[in-house]
């Protein structure tokens, strides 16, 4: 919590000032009837020490009874004036044991760190501040109160505490001015402290969203087991078709027990040649149809059903398939490869980007 002892140390010295000034000439007159009781004696009191105690126990209830309204205010001050910045937090961990407390070499630096040399010049500027007001103050009732003795009793002391008053308020004023140049900074300062450094940052963001290099191992296991499991896939297609270097999709399809063909493998460069490997050692047929190969690899997801803008493309490419298929088991030739394998406008991703891969 931002704290500011200045700011607490001004409000007791103004209440201080203040009610002392208010209540001078009462205090005054009430010390006077405080000493003039206490001494007259009673004769009894002399040669009766119970009496003498009950005389000494008056007097201090008396007094007691007299300024406990001054001192409960007083203290009612000293516990709010820390709370006026940043209000009351009730915690235990101020009283909880820290042995790095006693640490010398930890003390040795607390001593020797930044902070404490700010602290130093503050409270060195700070007497010099008040240092002066006293000395003003003195110096400008100095003439005066060397005519004190001259007068009376009361007359003199009542200059004295004209004197206190004004230099009471001086002071006072000048701890004002200190607490009110204080306050911005600790609050400053506060705001400072409670910011959070780049590892602090890193350490909460590990906490809350994981280990950043322990979420990229997850990942690259995840997208290890589904190459694996899209790889065991392969042999279960019905074709692969290539680009024919740069992908390949393997499709599948049981007539009777799909609604359409589906993807069960797909990918580009290295996965894709992994692909035909797999295929080919399958005995999976593979064609070379570039624009349907890069139309099912940009617009089909692994495990989804094909586009419905594909349907007649691939089943003209799944019909060769059978008729391949037939031909192999009767020993005949394989029929010629389609070659008006073409995909509707817009699916061709290299067609719309003007190139070709």
């Amino acid at each position: 919590m931002a704290r500011s002892p200045e700011l607490a140390t001004a409000a007791l010295a103004l209440v201080t000032t203040i009610t002392a000034a208010l209540a001078g000439p009462t205090v005054f007159r009430a010390s006077g009837d405080f000493l003039g009781r206490g001494l007259s004696i009673p004769r009894q009191a002399i040669f009766e020490p119970a009496g003498g105690v009950q005389a000494l126990a008056d007097q201090a209830m008396a007094a007691f009874l007299a300024t406990s309204p001054w001192l409960a205010l007083l203290f009612a001050v000293a516990l709010a004036g820390p709370l006026l910045l940043s209000g009351a937090v009730f915690s235990v961990k101020a009283i909880a044991p820290d042995f790095s407390r006693i640490d010398p070499l930890a003390g040795f630096g607390r001593m020797l760190s930044w902070r404490s040399l700010v602290h130093l010049g503050v409270a060195a500027a700070k007497c010099l501040v008040l240092g002066a007001i006293a000395w003003w103050c003195m110096m400008a009732a100095l003439p005066e109160l060397a005519n004190v003795g001259a007068s009376d009793v009361r007359g003199g002391i009542g200059r004295v505490g004209d004197w206190l008053a004004y230099a009471g308020f001086g002071l006072t004023a000048g701890i004002t001015v200190i607490a009110l140049a204080d306050v911005p900074i600790r609050w400053w300062r506060h705001r400072t402290d409670l910011r959070m450094t780049r590892e602090e940052l890193r350490e909460e963001l590990r906490e809350s969203e994981g280990d950043p290099q322990l979420k990229a191992r997850v990942r690259s296991l995840q997208r290890a087991a589904a190459r694996k499991r899209m790889m065991a896939a392969v042999p279960k297609a019905s074709v692969v078709v290539t680009n024919p270097t740069h992908y390949a999709v393997a499709l599948e399809y049981r007539e009777g027990a799909m609604r359409a063909p589906r993807v069960v493998a797909k990918g580009a460069d290295l996965i894709a040649a992994r692909i035909r490997e797999v295929a080919a050692a399958h005995r999976v047929p593979v064609l070379e149809a570039p624009p349907l190969a890069r139309a099912l690899w940009r617009h089909a997801e692994i495990g989804a059903e094909i586009p419905p803008a594909l349907y007649a493309v691939v089943a003209r490419l799944l019909a060769w398939v059978w008729q391949a298929e037939r031909a192999l088991a009767r020993g005949e030739t394989e029929p010629a490869r389609p070659d008006d394998l073409d995909v509707p406008p817009g699916l061709d991703p290299n067609a719309t980007a003007g190139g070709a891969r």
